[in-house]
């Protein structure tokens, strides 16, 4: 059941051990709450002043995601890597997630995850149901500490402030003569970012139906079109690229070029979908030498979506819509706004962005990342 706009102090109150003891993992300091409490208070700051915003149908994935983020934030270079592997041994062998899921909450790639995984099972001797059973003996010995939760919510409710305040500000500089060309760029191309916003008023994707071929300008110098058989698009970088569906909706065969970074994603990135099963895609197209056009693919849905909802570090984007007729339970999205690289590393773990699709309930349906 959805839940109301109002309500961060009961969700707060219910969820609370279980993020202290996901908290408590995380920073690994048997003995000393005062890490984990301190992170699990930021996180939950964090969240408050997000609350009107988080998809109802989705609070646990994005109140994970904001422990991480927040567990991760600050780090560089070998301490990065360190703790974002100590992550991935928490989220599976602590929190009992899928590859798949650890991989769309860190904005990483399966293979990433997995090769993460495998390196820090290692350190603990190869032995997974050793590291459960150390990761539920720790949880177990946790004594919860006090998390005012007043005074969370009057700091999140004051960060909910600065940011309207700041947002205010910048639409004001977009009713200056000469400023408003960069008004989807800084509003984010349909982003949800109203204030007040929850799942039943949030902004919807606009859905275009079209037909085989018919070509659709995304963004200037970019072409989308699709065929029965997949996406096909063209970027001043590269053309007529092509992502190919089987008969069912689900994904198959898709080799991709991208060259905006190297290491998870890589150079050729090989793209595909158990048959059947939701799944949604990004991929990242070079615009020029300082912007990315962001696109992608969903499939396996028994309807069209009512929202599909890129993910850039706390940025999110409500994203444009592209299907044949007759509902085919398959389609392509993309973002009408750019991002610059800096943007597209600023996830979670220098991931990159996270696409989710959501039914006209507001339930997340599918959900991917680069790579998927």
């Amino acid at each position: 059941m959805p839940l109301p706009h109002d309500d961060f102090a009961a969700y707060a109150h219910a969820g609370l051990p279980h993020l202290l003891t996901t908290a408590h993992l995380l920073a690994d300091a048997p003995g000393d709450p005062r890490e984990a409490t301190e992170l699990t208070r930021r996180t939950l700051v964090r969240v408050c002043a997000r609350w009107r915003r988080i998809p109802r149908g989705d609070t646990d994935f994005y109140v994970r995601r904001f422990l991480v983020k927040e567990y991760l934030r600050g780090a560089r270079g070998r301490s990065r890597r360190a703790k974002t592997q100590r992550a991935v041994l928490v989220l599976l062998h602590g929190e009992g997630l899928r590859e798949a899921e650890v991989a769309q909450l860190l904005g990483r790639s399966r293979g990433a995850v997995r090769s993460r995984a495998r390196r820090g099972l290692a350190v603990h001797g190869g032995d997974a149901e050793h590291l459960r059973r150390l990761f539920a003996e720790s949880a177990a010995g946790l004594v919860p500490p006090d998390v005012q939760l007043d005074a969370v919510e009057q700091r999140g409710r004051a960060l909910r402030r600065r940011r309207t305040g700041a947002v205010a500000a910048v639409c004001a500089l977009l009713l200056v003569p000469g400023a408003v060309f960069g008004a989807d760029r800084f509003m984010g191309g349909g982003s949800t970012a109203g204030s007040g916003a929850g799942a039943a008023d949030v902004a919807r994707s606009p859905i275009r139906i079209v037909a085989p071929g018919e070509r659709v300008d995304a963004v200037p110098g970019v072409q989308v079109w699709l065929t029965t058989d997949g996406k096909h698009w063209s970027t001043p970088k590269a053309q007529n690229l092509f992502l190919s569906l089987t008969g069912d909706g689900s994904e198959s065969g898709y080799k991709y070029r991208h060259s905006y970074t190297k290491g998870d994603y890589g150079s050729d990135s090989q793209v595909g979908a158990e048959s059947g099963k939701p799944t949604a895609s990004v991929q990242p197209d070079p615009l020029n030498n300082t912007s990315y056009f962001l696109s992608g693919l969903y499939g396996g849905l028994s309807a069209d979506p009512a929202r599909v909802e890129v993910t850039v570090d706390d940025r999110r984007i409500t994203g444009t819509v592209l299907t044949l007729a007759g509902s085919p339970g398959w389609g392509v999205w993309y973002a009408r706004t750019s991002l610059s690289l800096q943007e597209l590393k600023s996830g979670s773990g220098e991931g990159g962005p996270t696409v989710t699709v959501y039914d006209a309930a507001g339930k997340a349906v599918a959900r991917g990342g680069v790579g998927e």
